[in-house]
Formats: C-alpha cells, sequence, structure tokens
C-alpha cells in the first residue's frame, strides 16, 4: 500500500484490531442479512508520520445513508456555540462574507451563526441535508471536493472561514478536498479544522476512535504535511477535552498569518514525547490489549453475578469496543439509544437489539459506549445510580462505577 497523503511505500503495521463492521451498519431487526467485515488495522508512514487505516470501505456506503445526527448531543451544541463566539471574535467578517461548513450534518454547528453571518452546509448524507435545509440552513448534498469547490466559487465567491468537525480525517478524496479548500478560501481567510487529536487518543487509550470512518489520524505535524501540499499552514491550534481529545487547529495561506508561542508548544511536546514514531504507537498496542482484558473480565463478573447490562448509547465507536472485545447478546442484553434512527436496529456484526432508552426496563449495570460524554450522562443517572445502578467505563482505564 501508499501513504494516503504522501504515496510513499515506507510504512508499518503498528495496530491491529481485527476483522470488523463498518461501526455505523446499524441494519433493522427485521433484516435477515449478515453485515460484512473488513479489516481494521492501523500504519504509520515513516516518511511523513501520518497514522492511517490501510483498508478503506466506500465513502459511499459510510457517509449517504447513516444515522448519526449533531444535534443530539447537548455538549456538542455547548462546544459549537463556544467555537462560534470565538469565531466571530477572530474573524472580521463582512455582510457579503459566508462561513462554509464541510460536512456539517444537520446544520448543528452553522445554528449557532444564525443572524450574524450567511452559512452554507455541504453534507453528503440524505437525512442530514434533508433536516438542515428543513431548519432553513441551506445544505448542498453531495461530498465535498475540489469540484463541488468549483461550483460554489461560481455561485458564492471566496469563504471568509471554512469549517469541518470530525470531517477531515474520513477523506477518501483526501488531495482533491484540501485542493478545493485552497480554492475556496479567502486569500485572508481561515480555515477551522476540528480533529480527534492522536496525541489525546493515545494519552487516554482511546482506541475506540479506530474505526472505517477514521481513514487518518493526525498530529500537528502529520496535519502541517498534508497541508503544505496545498499552500496551507496551521498557525494557531488548541486543544479540547470534545470527543475523548480533540484538536482545532486555525489554518490559513501560506504567509498570511503569524505562529502561535501555542501552537510552536504544542508541536515541540509532539516532538519531544515520540509522537513522530512508531515506538509510540507499538507501545499503544500493547494498551490496547490490557484495556480488552480488563474489560471482559469486569463484565464477566457482573453476568456470572447475574446481573443484567445494556450498553448505554450506540455510537460508531462502540462498534469497535464490542467487536474488539467480542462482546454479544450472552454478555449485553441490549443497547439503548435516544436516537431513534439506531433504535430497532442491531449492532454491527452483532445480535445485540438497539432500543430506545425510554422503551426499556433498566439493567443492573450500563457499559458506558459515550465514554468522553461521561459527566453529562452520569449527571442524568443520579436515580438509576442512587438505586444501586452500576457503570461500567470502558475508558481510559476500564472501571466499574
Amino acid at each position: 500500500m501508499n501513504c494516503r497523503n504522501c504515496h510513499g511505500e515506507n510504512l508499518e503495521l503498528v495496530i491491529d484490531l481485527g476483522m470488523q463492521p463498518w461501526g455505523n451498519n446499524f441494519l433493522p431487526i427485521s433484516v435477515n442479512q449478515t453485515v460484512p467485515l473488513y479489516p481494521l488495522q492501523s500504519f504509520f508512514c515513516h516518511g511523513c508520520t501520518m497514522m492511517q487505516l490501510g483498508y478503506t470501505v466506500p465513502k459511499e456506503t459510510m457517509f449517504v445513508d447513516h444515522n448519526y445526527v449533531s444535534g443530539t448531543t447537548h455538549s456538542l451544541r455547548v462546544h459549537f456555540k463556544k467555537l462560534c463566539e470565538d469565531m466571530l471574535k477572530k474573524i472580521k467578517f463582512q455582510d457579503t462574507d459566508y462561513v462554509l461548513d464541510i460536512g456539517g450534518n444537520d446544520g448543528t454547528f452553522l445554528a449557532q451563526f444564525e443572524n450574524k453571518v450567511k452559512v452554507l452546509n455541504v453534507d453528503s448524507g440524505v437525512k442530514q441535508a434533508e433536516i438542515s435545509n428543513s431548519n432553513g440552513i441551506e445544505c448542498i448534498n453531495q461530498f465535498f471536493n475540489l469540484k463541488t469547490a468549483q461550483q460554489i466559487l461560481s455561485t458564492r465567491g471566496h469563504a471568509k472561514a471554512i469549517h469541518g468537525s470530525g470531517v477531515f480525517f474520513h477523506l477518501e478524496e483526501l488531495h482533491s478536498v484540501f485542493e478545493g479548500i485552497e480554492l475556496l478560501l479567502a486569500k485572508d481567510g481561515v480555515l477551522v479544522a476540528e480533529f480527534i487529536y492522536l496525541p489525546d487518543m493515545v494519552r487516554n487509550g482511546a482506541y475506540d476512535q479506530i474505526y472505517h470512518e477514521h481513514l487518518l489520524y493526525y498530529t500537528l505535524h502529520s496535519f502541517s504535511k498534508l497541508l503544505a501540499k496545498h499552500h496551507l499552514e496551521i498557525h494557531d491550534a488548541e486543544l479540547l477535552p470534545i470527543h475523548g481529545g480533540s484538536c482545532i487547529a486555525y489554518i490559513s495561506h501560506q504567509g498570511e498569518q503569524k505562529q502561535t508561542e501555542r501552537l510552536k508548544d504544542l508541536l515541540a511536546i509532539e516532538e519531544n514525547e515520540g509522537f513522530n514514531t512508531a515506538d509510540c504507537y507499538k507501545q499503544f498496542a500493547k494498551r490496547i490489549t490490557g484495556m480488552r482484558n480488563d474489560l471482559v473480565a469486569i463484565i464477566r463478573d457482573l453476568k456470572n453475578q447475574g446481573k443484567s447490562i445494556q450498553a448505554l448509547g450506540a455510537p460508531v465507536k462502540g462498534s469497535t469496543i464490542i467487536n474488539y472485545c467480542q462482546l454479544s447478546h450472552n454478555e449485553l442484553d441490549c443497547a439503548v439509544e435516544v436516537n431513534r434512527l439506531k433504535c430497532e436496529t442491531y449492532f454491527p456484526g452483532t445480535k445485540i437489539p438497539v432500543y430506545h432508552q425510554d422503551e426499556v426496563e433498566k439493567p443492573d449495570a450500563y457499559l458506558l459506549l459515550s465514554w468522553n460524554f461521561k459527566d453529562e450522562i452520569l449527571s442524568k443517572l443520579n436515580d438509576f445510580r442512587a438505586n444501586g445502578g452500576k457503570i461500567i467505563s470502558p475508558l481510559p482505564q476500564p472501571e466499574l462505577i
């Protein structure tokens, strides 16, 4: 295989999570169908330090008919509101300017700019585009790439700000997307890229962020090397706890902005702590094996006591945990969700049914798959815990709460 970024051939397998389904392939219970399995393996490129998956599930399979909507998580809406406020302070918008959101899902982020700046959403998801448009946020229902950028430029002109949350590591058409951004971003414009930050992913033991939608895993060093190919550069970056450890990079055309000291400090930490080497990720792979064994031991102990266990939430990353740990309906009675688009389905690769949280009797214990929103979720479970209910947190270290 060749590197997705530099096209080099010097790649090393560092993490192998086995054969797994596409983690968002939630098929209806009424459909008697076996989901296909694909290799879930991460490789380190010794040429450009980019971590990446070796196997690509086609984007049309993953991002056209899927069930994730960003508006269901309160913490994410609060985060988007704060980011909107920060962007309005950093960027001097004129009346004719607009903000473009690449992969803007149901429009939750752009809704924060209401009556402040013009907005445009581009998203490949059919349901998500319908929701966005129905809420008055115009959405172009297609994949963003160079061709899409050319179409937008001809009708809208250059974008003063372009935003992408959790999308730039999804890209099958990696270089076409950044060619489109380079073309469409105004000379003094800013690209705001939110992505799972690989160093924090390792620090938090968040192996569940490895799934087929996540083709790339960025450090600031590796992301910078990708951007440089398209005459773009990071001028500032900050780390936030959202999604279990994220980075927001502020990006401009080369030479337009001065690097901040905050960015220089983060780059130095990456270098000093070994995140630009394969050894770091081989050590991470050993930790992942230990975390799997510890989680399975907790679950088996509860089942041996005759306790009922349900998965709380059905996020795509939960599929990585369930399939890697080889959990089945023998260990988990079901999963419960508030997103009705995922209800009355099976967890991918299993016969674990997903039901609506309000329609199922509470168990003795919940497996908290959305562990990165633990504080928000635990605050909603005070009564459950007061009545003896337990919470199994799988990460960053498996524990029974």
